[in-house]
């Protein structure tokens, strides 16, 4: 048999992010997400996973970090053209 290397993850605590702004794209898992808060845009590592959506805001979490995101308007609020 053939001797082999386990490699041991550590539990790396991520860091958390609370903004206040909106999603300039829909967010979706293996994709970065674009948050525009005040008067800045950032980019995100790829998501890893949504946990939580509602009408307030969303919680995502990246590669690196979990992202608290609280809505500044209602994002259900859409003009849609026929």
């Amino acid at each position: 048999m053939k001797e082999e290397k386990l490699v041991k993850l550590s539990e790396r605590k991520k860091k958390k992010q609370i903004l206040t702004g909106t999603l300039s794209l829909p967010l979706r898992v293996g994709e970065r997400a674009w948050i525009c808060y005040g008067s800045h845009t950032i980019t995100t590592t790829p998501v890893v996973h949504i946990w939580e959506v509602s009408t307030e805001g969303i919680l995502f979490e990246t590669r690196n970090t979990v992202y608290e995101l609280n809505y500044i308007f209602n994002p259900n609020t859409e003009v849609m053209c026929a």
